[in-house]
């Protein structure tokens, strides 16, 4: 891996978009199949969900820019609700609102308690005092071209250290684990740290900040072990592995090439105690 420019801080979004490189969140994609990778290359996802973690990472990195960039919809019913956001006074609030992001009051609130949670927090905090955020690298793996953004970075006992923000149901170590494990966050905690190895022949250490998206917006931050680091490195190099397959034979097959034979999840049937103990009430 050879790095082909520094890295980066504070570039527009927009501009790391059209940087011509493969990412983790495109490359994940192919996880579920090479047909949804292929689709992803030219559709962009969206959710109510994302946009909040978004609004999420502004509000605790760049307030400066969150206020700036986000707007409240707090328009309400004689009834005291919020206004519905359709007719002509929704309308002309978007179009005064112009390339800001508009929010409702619910999610404006909500975004900021998440932010005071985290910056208040003791042990988040000390990673946040000091740092650059949105910090975009580029650097070349086997001849690709790979770019990565991470949400923070910072310098602690004079060595680099790369942040992560994540929004979640459950922050607890066991529940986060296993949905770090499907969502694929090992793939890219691997991602963003060989490609700072390339960027800049430095080895960096890698945290992760969990704050629960609902009240009371517990926060806990996991440092990110090297045999996590060594687990997302050998699935997301496998997927490139299958992604230069799929780009030479241009074949881009779904999940399944062929008739497949239906099997439910074990915990359908129950455990062999669960059924000995049925056997033993149907006894006379």
């Amino acid at each position: 891996m050879n790095a082909v420019r520094p890295i980066q801080s504070r570039i527009l979004d927009s501009e790391y978009r059209a940087l011509p490189a493969m990412n983790i969140s495109l490359l994940k994609e192919l996880r579920r199949s090479p047909l949804h990778f292929r689709h992803a290359m030219t559709h962009s996802k969206s959710s109510a969900a994302m946009a909040l973690g978004t609004a999420a990472h502004c509000a605790t990195l760049e307030p400066e820019r969150f206020a700036h960039d986000f707007v409240v919809w707090d328009r309400r019913t004689d009834s005291g609700r919020a206004a519905p956001r359709t007719g002509k006074a929704w309308e002309a609030f978007v179009a005064e609102a112009g390339a800001r992001t508009v929010l409702t009051a619910d999610e404006y609130g909500l975004t900021v308690e998440m932010a005071a949670a985290v910056r208040t927090d003791a042990v988040a905090a000390k990673y946040l005092e000091h740092g650059e955020p949105e910090v975009s690298m580029t650097w070349t793996l086997d001849g690709r071209p790979c770019k990565g953004r991470v949400d923070w970075m910072t310098v602690m006992d004079d060595g680099p250290v790369i942040v992560g923000l994540k929004t979640a149901r459950d922050c607890r170590p066991f529940v986060f684990g296993s949905a770090a494990a499907r969502l694929g966050y090992h793939l890219q905690w691997a991602w963003y740290f060989d490609g700072y190895v390339a960027s800049t022949g430095k080895t960096p250490r890698m945290v992760e900040i969990v704050v629960e998206s609902d009240a009371p917006h517990a926060v806990v931050v996991y440092d990110i072990p090297p045999d996590v680091i060594d687990q997302g490195r050998d699935e997301y190099q496998e997927l490139l592995r299958q992604l230069a397959i799929c780009e030479r034979d241009n074949v881009w097959p779904g999940p399944a090439e062929t008739e497949l034979v239906l099997s439910l999840p074990s915990w359908v049937y129950g455990s062999e105690d669960d059924i000995n103990d049925l056997e033993l009430e149907m006894t006379p």
